[in-house]
């Protein structure tokens, strides 16, 4: 159940690999400036035991002994490629030598006598005595750059799998050659990750071919061939498990497949944002609709699968760049991308249709409501109607727009601009006829929030104030919301119309109550990085004492917090 999870938060740059102790007690993990943290895997804090930056450059794997006393990592480095240290105490427990080039796998012996194997970029394995680890042999039968290496569980073999699409089998107490697996229906492209089955007689390989192959060791043969269809570079299979019954493969896409090893076809497929997510909308019905970085739309329909939500991909063509907005209404799905389009989804049957309306600039914002789709770009506004024909533009407005919106009427558009005003035009047939501005914020207006019943409008700028007006005067009816340190990402009236809730650059989330402005709710620290965009829900987590907010994140996370109202 991938919904059972839980997210280590500590490393600050991207990280590259993770290891379970076999006591299961610690996770390993490296980034790419070679930092490994030793952290804990039973309290929710997972308090950190060590640390370590073993070389220069990226970690790119990290392998335990049996006891769970001694580690190695390898990577990328200027003095060494790898470092075998204690546990507890770092201090070096042997050398780890024989390569030219990046190390990119490494893999101990379970059993005492301890042996360690390395495989590297310069096409060679290298064989270690133990412990400590000390340079026994180098092995030169690939051709190619070598991926990865793998002991068995009971420690008699090891394998090497690499570019060159070959298998190599191991003694594991000598290294000596005992034989290549192969045939006809071997890999065809570069094999990238290689697990043992649990009781050492079967392997699972992972290949840019877009296949996961099952072989028998002895027989030296296939046994299944999992085929992964679609013809595109993210489906190639990068990384796999084989943990007791369960068989994973991952896709590039960061797709990751359950095998059946039974029926040889692919059991279930978990997907998700593997990039920053830019843009969040929420259905009536309070499905999530969330678009990313790399221009992916998926929809999230909460708790639709036995009580775990899962995300699927719209089908029809997503955007080619980020997803700058997005907007639900009338059951349809219109969102905003840096490639300079403006897409439609049908609701109902999740997926875009062929149709694309093009911006001619990059979009920075857009809401739809009651039939019209306002667009802000970096050089005009632009409002289009239900069937995404574009009723007017304006041009040349003295002033750069950020942020767009438009009331509940329908009638009224507010743009927010570099000048750190909000200006007001009214949409008079085809024409947008400027009627005044106001505000003066001490920073560029990010966010805008028309109120869902009344004359107000709550107003986000880059320096993490919010400023509640009234749209009729122009006057500041609030402007006590200024507990955010950075730019204001996202703004969002609750159905009712009390409570607003605001993230920001600076990580946080605040939900207000309009009725009582000293009254909010924080939640601290809510993603990595950045809040890039914040909702409530309509229907679901609601009740008298309690309302349901969605956040995404620069962490590529959507998170659902049943929060008490701050009344």
């Amino acid at each position: 159940n991938p919904t059972l999870a839980t997210e280590y938060v500590g490393h600050n740059a991207q990280t590259t690999v993770a290891r379970y102790s076999p006591s299961g007690f610690y996770i390993a993990s490296g980034d790419v400036n070679g930092n490994v943290r030793i952290w804990d895997t039973v309290n929710e804090e997972h308090m950190l035991k060590n640390e370590i930056r073993p070389v220069s450059g990226k970690i790119s794997d990290i392998a335990w002994d049996s006891e769970s006393k001694r580690l190695i990592a390898v990577g990328e480095g200027k003095e060494r490629f790898g470092h075998a240290f204690a546990f507890d105490t770092l201090s070096s427990v042997g050398e780890i030598t024989g390569h030219s080039k990046v190390i990119n796998s490494v893999s101990i012996r379970q059993q005492r006598p301890f042996r360690a194997v390395t495989a590297s970029d310069d096409m060679t394995v290298a064989f270690f005595n133990g412990v400590p680890f000390k340079y026994a042999k180098t092995i030169r039968d690939h051709t190619r750059f070598i991926h990865a290496v793998e002991f068995s569980p009971n420690g008699d073999h090891f394998v090497s799998v690499g570019a060159d699409a070959k298998i190599f089998l191991y003694d594991g107490k000598t290294g000596d050659k005992i034989d290549e697996l192969g045939g006809d229906d071997a890999h065809t492209g570069s094999i990238f990750s290689v697990s043992w089955s649990p009781d050492s007689t079967q392997l699972l390989t992972s290949s840019a071919d877009c296949t996961a192959k099952i072989w028998d060791v002895s027989a030296k043969s296939v046994v299944n061939t999992f085929e992964f269809t679609s013809s595109a570079v993210g489906s190639q299979q990068v990384g796999n498990l084989w943990q007791n019954d369960w068989l994973l493969s991952t896709s590039l896409s960061g797709e990751i497949n359950y095998l059946d090893k039974n029926s040889g076809k692919v059991s279930r497929t978990i997907d998700g944002h593997g990039k920053a997510i830019t843009a969040l909308a929420i259905s009536e019905d309070d499905t999530l609709f969330t678009g990313s970085y790399d221009g992916r739309v998926y929809s999230w329909s909460l708790g639709d699968e036995g009580g775990h939500t899962e995300a699927k991909n719209l089908d029809g063509e997503n955007h080619s760049n980020q997803v700058v907005a997005m907007d639900v209404h009338d059951n349809k799905l219109v969102s905003a991308g840096m490639d300079d389009t403006i897409r439609v989804a049908d609701l109902a049957s999740k997926s875009f249709g062929g149709k694309l309306v093009s911006t001619g600039a990059l979009p920075k914002s857009l809401t739809t409501v009651a039939g019209k789709t306002v667009v802000a770009t970096a050089e005009n506004v632009q409002v289009f109607d239900a069937d995404s024909k574009k009723i007017c533009q304006a041009d040349n407005l003295g002033f750069t727009p950020t942020v767009a919106s438009i009331d509940p009427s329908g009638k009224t558009v507010f743009v927010g601009g570099q000048d750190n005003k909000v200006h007001v035009y009214e949409l008079d047939g085809d024409k947008l006829n400027h009627a005044k501005d106001f505000g003066n914020h001490l920073g560029y207006i990010s966010a805008l929030a028309p109120h869902p019943t009344l004359d107000l409008i709550a107003v986000g700028d880059s320096v993490g104030k919010i400023f509640l007006y009234d749209t009729t005067s122009g006057d500041i009816t609030n402007q006590k919301w200024v507990f955010h340190s950075g730019r204001i990402s996202g703004l969002n009236w609750s159905k009712c119309g009390v409570f607003l809730v605001s993230g920001g650059i600076d990580t946080n989330i605040f939900v207000w109550n309009r009725e009582q402005p000293f009254k909010k709710v924080p939640i601290k620290n809510a993603h990595v990085d950045a809040v890039n965009d914040v909702g409530f829900l309509n229907k679901s987590l609601s009740d008298d004492a309690h309302i349901g907010v969605v956040s995404v994140g620069q962490d590529a996370a959507v998170h659902v917090y049943d929060v008490a109202k701050p009344q």
